[in-house]
């Protein structure tokens, strides 16, 4: 297979039209691709999303990714690897691709269970491959295991009598068409939901590998489901993947399926183009991602929820209503609760910025944002009652390794800002939380 060429940046990192720099904050790429991304890659209105922005980069024009991380192909065939920007160092590829792959992991509920042991050739490999690669081998185990059959009800006309006569049809059929019989029956067969969807998603991963050992799995595996059709719904089909027992080991493929057969461009596209476009929004990754962790560490007695609005800013009777009403929902990213009393114990709100524990000034206010304040003064007297403690929670760096003194609105009320450690999954927020 024909490899396709593979352009590695961080988060905010620039692309520069033809050159020759390969930086991971600096990259050259092709003109077709610089000029497809120009075109389709800013946001037209308030319901596409943008995915890079232009800027200046001496006397050149520039493109600046901004917070998606993932894969991106160009119609020309340039595949852009997108990896979050963790570290401060240049070198940090193998590092920033391996937490990424453990945050999507995670957040998907995919299998790479054999990830953490996986050797530093597989982390080199192109991010896409990695993730196709994987995916491949949880199909494998699959037919390995054995593809499971199901009975379907099969209504037909037949040269024989087989099953059930469906008598009522079989008295009112013309003359002379005596000789065949309208017939039910059950018959065991390989098509059902769940194998459809396998079908499809291997076929649409066979579409985007360029990786020759992907792509000769991939044929081996598409061999043994040649007599399956693929799935022409993918929601109904989805609906009906069945939980029975005797489909344990099609627990680990479904949400690769989903996770294929449901990607999205977050590109407003004009064209028909069809590359990839296997984009994740950081900030909504981070936040899961962490609440996920948060959660497996809580004490049993304490349950935590994620945009929970049960609490709105302002209350409102207007003459349409005719009686009030709770306006502008207050969303934290995460409220942790007491399961007995439902007594809110404690609300975070997570941030994927890198925030400086050396900017200390009031000027610089270590980079922390404004209206991140007045969110967090809007959710301590919502949902604490003006009375505790509420929590900013950012990545991990090496300029932000430690709490920050805490920032006082009252003297019942404070927000700290704590780092949360991607390679380790520690954060001071659990020590904090009172049992």
């Amino acid at each position: 297979m024909k490899s396709a060429e593979v352009v590695k940046i961080r988060e905010f990192g620039l692309l520069l039209k033809e050159g020759d720099k390969s930086d991971i904050d600096c990259h050259s790429i092709a003109a077709k691709a610089f000029e497809w991304l120009l075109i389709n890659g800013q946001s037209s209105n308030e319901k596409s999303v943008e995915l890079v922005r232009v800027k200046k980069y001496g006397k050149q024009v520039a493109l600046q990714v901004v917070n998606y991380v993932g894969v991106l192909e160009t119609p020309c065939g340039t595949r852009i690897e997108i990896l979050p920007k963790i570290s401060g160092e240049d070198n940090c590829k193998g590092s920033s691709k391996r937490v990424l792959l453990k945050m999507l992991s995670t957040v998907n509920k995919l299998s790479l269970q054999q990830f953490e042991q996986s050797s530093l050739k597989t982390l080199k490999q192109p991010l896409f491959e990695i993730l196709i690669g994987y995916f491949l081998r949880e199909v494998s185990i699959v037919v390995k295991r054995g593809i499971r059959s199901e009975y379907k009800r099969v209504e037909a006309r037949s040269p024989y009598l087989k099953g059930q006569l469906k008598t009522a049809k079989q008295m009112r059929q013309r003359p002379g068409c005596q000789n065949r019989f309208h017939v039910s029956y059950d018959h065991f067969s390989l098509d059902r939901a769940e194998n459809r969807l396998i079908h499809a998603a291997l076929r649409q991963a066979l579409k985007w590998t360029k990786s020759n050992e992907n792509h000769r799995l991939g044929r081996e595996l598409q061999f043994a489901l040649n007599d399956i059709p693929t799935s022409n719904n993918y929601a109904i089909d989805f609906r009906k993947w069945s939980t029975d027992r005797t489909l344990v080991h099609y627990c680990g493929v479904k949400p690769w399926c989903e996770l294929i057969l449901s990607y999205k461009s977050p590109l407003s596209l004009s064209g028909f183009h069809k590359g990839i476009s296997f984009l994740f929004p950081m900030e909504a990754l981070f936040e899961r991602y962490v609440s996920i962790k948060l959660q497996r560490y809580l004490p049993t007695n304490l349950l935590l929820k994620t945009q929970s609005n049960s609490q709105p800013l302002v209350h409102h009777c207007s003459s349409i209503s005719e009686k009030e009403e709770g306006w502008f929902k207050l969303k934290p990213d995460i409220l942790i609760s007491n399961k007995h009393t439902n007594q809110v114990v404690c609300v975070a709100d997570t941030k994927w910025k890198r925030i400086n524990e050396n900017y200390g000034s009031a000027k610089i206010k270590y980079d922390i944002s404004q209206s991140d304040m007045y969110q967090m003064f809007a959710y301590g007297h919502k949902y604490l009652a003006g009375e505790g403690e509420v929590y900013l929670i950012y990545p991990k760096y090496s300029e932000f390794t430690k709490p920050l003194a805490p920032f006082t609105f009252s003297q019942k009320l404070k927000v700290i800002a704590v780092p949360y450690d991607l390679d380790t999954d520690q954060c001071e927020l659990i020590n904090r939380i009172s049992i």
